[in-house]
């Protein structure tokens, strides 16, 4: 078996083995790479964790093992900058707990444009940002950002309500459930959800505002999932 992919988990096993999972563009693929985590090992740098590389398998008592490997692109430049290195674990944490098997083909391009995006310098929060919507979206946990969730009307949006799963119109706003959005942010919200590969990297957005999304996005993950997000700790921080 041969294929491409990107190392999204590493995992030691036994001695000097590792067990490593690589999303693809069509599948989540597990095998064991013998003598991955020895410092000499030929096939330990492909199997590092956000490595893109080509593989290739070889089945044996155990299941499949790698009996060769080469390094497409190890994304080194995303190494040298903090916010980089802490989106990067964002995106791999996300990708781990959120996407299937199933749902590799459509959240494989958006993960690499992700990597390759950090690598070439953009805006690491804006990447976040976006990648954060499509994996919820992926997921099955989209939110409605093309009309009003209750009564459908496409105009006078005024608010966004993750407990009732999308935008609220200006007639349905109730007092006592919704509160009202910054137009700015309803915009951006919207963005997140409907925009394509090819336009992924053309806005850039601030660092804060795409903070306060993504801290928005992670509670409404839990509370539809109860699915915690851990490195979004670090996000924070920064």
């Amino acid at each position: 078996m041969e294929f491409e992919g990107i190392v999204i988990r590493q995992t030691p096993f036994r001695d000097h083995d590792a067990m490593v999972t690589v999303l693809t563009s069509d599948s989540i693929k597990s095998f064991l790479a013998r003598g991955a985590l020895k410092y000499e090992s030929k096939l330990g740098p492909s199997t590092n964790i956000y490595t893109k590389a080509r593989f290739q398998l070889m089945r044996g008592k155990e299941g499949y093992a790698l009996r060769n490997s080469e390094i497409l692109d190890s994304y080194e430049n995303i190494k040298t900058n903090i916010d980089c290195l802490a989106v990067e674990d964002f995106l791999g944490e996300i990708t781990n707990k959120l996407i299937q098997n199933d749902d590799a083909e459509e959240i494989y391009p958006f993960f690499e444009k992700s990597l390759d995006l950090l690598n070439k310098g953009f805006s690491p929060y804006t990447v976040a940002m976006i990648y954060f919507a499509k994996a919820l979206a992926v997921a099955g946990y989209s939110l409605n950002v093309d009309s009003c969730q209750i009564c459908g009307k496409k105009s006078q949006i005024v608010a966004l309500s993750y407990k009732d799963g999308g935008f609220i119109c200006r007639d349905c706003l109730s007092p006592l459930k919704h509160v009202k959005t910054n137009p700015t942010k309803l915009k951006m919200i919207r963005y997140i959800f409907k925009v394509d590969l090819e336009n992924f990297d053309k806005v850039e957005f601030n660092k804060k505002d795409c903070l306060d999304i993504i801290k928005d996005l992670d509670k409404f993950l839990d509370d539809v999932s109860q699915l915690n997000l851990k490195s979004i700790e670090l996000l924070k921080k920064i």
